[in-house]
């Protein structure tokens, strides 16, 4: 039987840990190990975590704590160095898993790197809907790992062998669930399964998602045109893609591209779209068309726009 690692990184959680940990407890499949790396809470958080280890040593807890605060990214990638199974499926503190979570995940990684699943938001006072409504790829091309990195770190299970590749990177605060994703895909498969698997909880403070406009409207294009004078996300951009030369990236054209991101700048910026509309098919699955090749020639921009804001900081 494959095991499997549960990474959690908890600060001042004590609202929704409970529930949680429950959740985890309640896994159809085993969890070989559960480590909760603490970021320095100052609430009951610690209190709540030791009242399970205690409860449900089947969980084989193993709580670290941070002497000095590592940020959200750096504490996850910190926690995942630690995990000795075969897959490692990462853990938010106050979402609710599904009892059959790991149990689908294990039945449908196959020979992926990488599996990830949809959704189901919801916040104090209802369900919000569908992490993703429209159709996903059940296979993502590597470009389109590349990207268009999409899943969020509660959404995905990895092979132990990407721990590895994670090692020159986890000092940086580096979105670790995009990067991930996007290394994931470069240098192995992923694959989605559009089964909802997680209650992801949204609060009305959360920066990690929020409803995005149609990209098809005329103004997310101008808005991601504009994109390429934000020096910020210009610069943001660039660095990102500088860490995939030191990646043994697999598909060719993921690799021209990431070298390409690397340079991005007003001058050379149509080629690079160019070289995404050359391989609409590949990037773009959800729609046809003129849709798909405008979204396919944008990619680029809308990364600038979207992922340059916060993907890698310093």
């Amino acid at each position: 039987m494959k095991t499997v690692s549960v990474v959690m990184c908890t600060y001042n959680g004590e609202k929704y840990l409970r529930e949680q940990l429950d959740s985890l407890a309640g896994q159809s499949y085993p969890v070989m190990e559960l480590i909760i790396q603490d970021d320095g809470s100052n609430d009951e958080t610690i209190e709540i975590i030791n009242g399970y280890k205690e409860r449900h040593p089947e969980l084989n807890i193993r709580l670290y704590r941070n002497s000095i605060n590592l940020g959200f990214n750096r504490n996850f990638f910190s926690a995942i160095l630690k995990a000795k199974g075969d897959y490692i499926a990462c853990c938010d503190q106050d979402d609710i898993w599904e009892a059959c979570k790991l149990e689908m995940m294990i039945k449908n990684i196959g020979d992926a790197s990488l599996i990830f699943h949809n959704s189901v938001l919801f916040n104090s006072n209802s369900v919000i809907g569908k992490l993703h409504n429209r159709p996903l790829c059940e296979f993502p091309s590597s470009i389109n790992a590349l990207m268009i990195p999409r899943s969020y770190g509660h959404q995905i299970m990895f092979r132990k062998d990407i721990q590895e590749l994670l090692i020159p990177f986890a000092t940086l605060n580096l979105s670790y669930d995009y990067f991930i994703y996007s290394l994931s895909g470069v240098t192995g498969k992923i694959r989605y399964i559009d089964t909802s698997l997680v209650r992801w909880r949204r609060h009305e403070s959360a920066s990690t998602y929020s409803e995005k406009k149609d990209e098809g409207k005329i103004h997310g294009y101008i808005n991601a045109a504009k994109a390429l004078f934000r020096t910020s996300n210009m610069n943001t951009t660039r660095s990102y893609f500088k860490l995939y030369s030191s990646i043994p990236v697999a598909d060719k054209t993921a690799r021209k591209l990431a070298d390409k991101m690397s340079r991005i700048n007003i001058v050379n910026f149509i080629g690079i779209c160019y070289l995404c509309y050359k391989h609409r098919y590949e990037l773009i699955t959800e729609c046809s068309g003129i849709k798909q090749s405008l979204r396919a020639f944008f990619v680029p921009l809308f990364f600038v726009r979207d992922y340059g804001q916060y993907i890698l900081r310093k």
